[in-house]
């Protein structure tokens, strides 16, 4: 990410309010009148008894009327259980929209983070700032209700303030002087601890990181296998003890060095008190103003001071807040790891070439590949062997641009991948990678990666997936199960939910590879995890589950090699060797020759 300078907070403001709330506008367009109906009601609420209830007091001590004292108890009392009603529904329902903007904002970044460059899920930078954007918006600032709660709360008391300050200087003006002085001595000691806070933000993500990767881990069944048989559950532990005690030091900094200000703020509270009854009680014994009116610039005074306070709060909260929202904007907005093309892609592949590509991975010097080159034509199947780190998968990734190389470039039908619609390219494989994941869905739906209800009026995808699943031979499996290609895979969500074996998660990856109905289709180690059984039945299926598709098959069972068409065996980062089965079998002290008969030799008859 390109180093950018550092906004002040004042200026964080206007980029969180342009991509925030006209998002939230869009998608709930009642939430905003909810907010500026419910400034109208925090103003009534403030100002209605200020100045009943002195009115009331001054009817009490002077002409004892009945009926207007009825009309003011009335106008007071029905005015602030209307107020109250309106309050705790409005209240209800802002709550109600916190919950879906949370909700929707946590979604959004989730979209996001799926449509990032995937060299970037792996860069620490762009970690870091993914969970910055996630805190930023949820703990700190409050999200979009958060941050407008204030906003609204700071509108309020802008006309609070103005009818107050109304109010006290007809009778006791230097009450507004006093106020001032302790506003502005609690605006230093909010901004004080507003940016202990912000430092202590800015140090947490990976605090953050390190607690929940051990706290979840410890709890996460996946790993209960290797945390039981490899009695790792001390190691564990003492992890997520360790960065606990960081995580509870870093809270004790933040508290323990803000204390002196918040201190300061309630000795200061204490005097201005002091002094305010003074001075009213002075000038209602001098006989300047009537007790009714004592009471009147007791209890407005009081508001103003709490206004004036909320006034300066709410600001520095909004400055504060949207600080923190500002992680999510830049999130939003964090730049592309690759050039992206508009040049439409043809499905139609006639040749991929590699020309002199070599590739590092971000932050590192050691190259994974060196000056690679080579062509794969139309419907060739190409199988790619060799050591591990020898490249292999790298170079399917650089294929599939999930990086791109650092220097040379890859060609398809001969143009630079860089120059394509980066979806519409991205729509030419289906891979199976080694580290390949299903997720807690339907198997019908692993195998689509459509949702049910989008897909359920599709009889010819249902009936294509029951042909591919023939192919794969999960039949008899899945025709077992009560719910058949409906049932959901693993327990996370539904208890009657099933574990697939190893075997059977790669041939629904296989699956899904075929459904795509691309044109070039990727197996990386797909049959690692059969048996030698289902591994020779995916082997003499090669040709009809690929058929004339552009294949790239990597395996170290080099029996497997004998399906494809060509052999790229990498080493050190270069092909070292590139041929058929036969020729590279026969290859006098070749790599291939002497890998191959490593593994011959565990198949032969021993006397």
């Amino acid at each position: 990410m390109s180093k950018k300078k550092e906004l002040s907070s004042k200026d964080k403001i206007i980029p969180v309010f342009k991509l925030l709330f006209p998002i939230t506008a869009k998608k709930y367009p009642w939430f905003f009148p909810c907010e500026i109906f419910k400034i109208f009601i925090m103003v009534a609420s403030t100002l209605l008894p200020v100045i009943v209830s002195p009115m009331i007091i001054e009817e009490l001590i002077t002409d004892r009327d009945i009926k207007t004292l009825v009309i003011l108890a009335g106008i007071l009392i029905g005015g602030e259980c209307l107020i109250s009603i309106i309050w705790e529904k409005l209240n209800n329902i802002l709550q109600k929209y916190q919950q879906r903007l949370d909700n929707y904002f946590t979604m959004l970044a989730g979209q996001h983070s799926m449509e990032l460059d995937f060299q970037l899920t792996e860069d620490k930078k762009a970690l870091d700032q993914v969970e910055k954007a996630k805190t930023g918006m949820d703990w700190y600032s409050g999200g979009v209700y958060g941050i407008t709660e204030q906003l609204a709360g700071f509108v309020a008391n802008v006309f609070n303030v103005f009818g107050l300050v109304v109010i006290i200087s007809m009778h006791a003006p230097l009450l507004l002087l006093l106020i001032l002085v302790y506003v502005i001595t609690m605006a230093f000691v909010t901004a004080k601890n507003n940016k202990i806070g912000m430092e202590a933000y800015k140090k947490l993500s990976k605090i953050n990181r390190l607690f929940g990767y051990f706290g979840w881990n410890i709890v996460d069944f996946r790993y209960g296998k290797d945390i039981r048989l490899y009695d790792a559950r001390n190691m564990m532990v003492d992890c997520w003890d360790r960065n606990s005690e960081k995580s509870n030091a870093h809270w004790k900094w933040q508290a323990e060095t803000g204390m002196k200000y918040y201190l300061i703020g309630d000795v200061a509270n204490i005097v201005r008190m002091i002094i305010s009854y003074l001075y009213t009680g002075f000038l209602a014994i001098e006989g300047v103003f009537s007790v009714s009116v004592l009471v009147q610039m007791i209890q407005a005074a009081d508001e103003l001071n709490n206004k004036l306070g909320g006034l300066v709060f709410n600001a520095q909260e909004i400055a504060k807040r949207c600080n923190y929202a500002y992680e999510f904007v830049l999130f939003m907005e964090y730049p592309e790891a690759m050039e992206k093309g508009d040049r439409p892609v043809d499905k139609e592949i006639k040749e991929i070439e590699f020309r002199n590509v070599s590739f590092a991975y971000p932050g590192t010097e050691r190259k994974i590949l060196d000056n690679i080159s080579i062509k794969i034509k139309a419907g060739e199947h190409l199988s790619i062997v060799g050591l591990n780190g020898a490249g292999k998968t790298t170079f399917i990734k650089l294929l599939c641009r999930l990086y791109d190389p650092a220097s040379g470039e890859i060609l398809v039908n001969g143009v630079n991948i860089k120059e394509y619609d980066y979806r519409q390219y991205m729509e030419l494989f289906a891979p199976v990678f080694q580290d390949f994941k299903l997720f807690a869905f339907p198997f019908e739906e692993n195998i689509t990666l459509v949702d049910e209800e989008e897909d359920a009026a599709d009889a010819a995808s249902s009936q294509k997936v029951d042909n591919i699943i023939k192919l794969v031979n999960l039949t008899d499996m899945i025709s077992k199960l009560e719910k058949g290609k409906k049932t959901i895979i693993f327990k996370y969500f539904d208890e009657a939910g099933i574990e697939p074996s190893g075997g059977e998660q790669q041939k629904i990856a296989i699956a899904r590879a075929l459904y795509k109905q691309s044109p070039v289709v990727i197996l990386d180690e797909p049959t690692a995890a059969l048996d030698p059984i289902a591994e020779y039945e995916i082997y003499r299926q090669f040709h009809t589950l690929v058929g004339d598709k552009t294949a790239f098959y990597i395996s170290h069972r080099l029996s497997s090699c004998r399906f494809c068409d060509r052999i790229a065996v990498f080493s050190g980062g270069k092909i070292a060797e590139y041929g058929t089965h036969d020729e590279l079998v026969n290859k006098p002290s070749g790599i291939y020759a002497e890998m191959y008969e490593a593994q011959a030799q565990y198949y032969r008859n021993v006397s």
